[in-house]
């Protein structure tokens, strides 16, 4: 009965301590160390430094996707956007965080698999309707390119990189036109544009 009722008081005093330590970790301070040492560029002790914090799942996990991406471990950066992801579904910044690590791999079918995810719950958010038509456009699906560059152009029409690939998938769907009336809109955004200059001539 002693041995049990000392094996108890050290349960109880471990627990204790516990409770202590972890009333006295700041998030954040966690973070604020974190922020830090990443921007010395040491982002090992920036991840460390989130190892003992305790809730702030979603925040801990999108940060450290972050964190492992910076540091090139890019599996890990995955894993770990994805822990967000599950978290917090409807949270499109966890989807955007996740295309840093699977651009850096070269990753082509599972971005585009993730930018149709963010374009279901953010229909037009012009950076990711940029970048699918990127992927299109460079896999010569121009008709699929066009309907996303469009969409940009309709909410920035006075955007150089949306205007010039746009112009440029009008021009390979023999859409002549449109695409002289946007490459001379390049030229206003930038009258020194190559790129529009070598399209126009290609019209003439």
């Amino acid at each position: 009965m002693e041995l049990l009722n000392k094996k108890q008081g050290l349960i109880i005093l471990l627990f204790a301590i516990a409770v202590s330590v972890s009333a006295q970790v700041n998030p954040s301070q966690i973070f604020a160390n974190s922020y830090q040492y990443e921007s010395s560029g040491d982002y090992q002790k920036a991840i460390s430094e989130l190892n003992v914090l305790n809730g702030y799942d979603y925040h801990k996990a999108l940060r450290l996707g972050w964190l492992y991406y910076l540091a090139k471990d890019y599996e890990s950066s995955k894993k770990f956007y994805n822990q967000a992801i599950s978290l917090a579904p409807q949270a499109v910044e966890a989807l955007l965080g996740i295309c840093y690590p699977l651009d850096a791999q070269k990753k082509t079918d599972e971005l585009e698999a993730v930018y149709k995810k963010i374009l279901a719950l953010d229909k037009g958010n012009s950076k990711v309707n940029y970048a699918l038509g990127n992927i299109y456009y460079y896999r010569k699906e121009f008709i699929q390119a066009e309907k996303y560059f469009d969409m940009v152009q309709t909410m920035y029409p006075f955007d150089y990189y949306s205007t010039l690939m746009s112009a440029w998938t009008k021009y390979f769907l023999g859409k002549k036109t449109d695409a002289q009336r946007l490459f001379n809109t390049v030229l206003i955004i930038s009258p020194t544009d190559q790129s529009a200059k070598d399209g126009l001539n290609l019209l003439k």
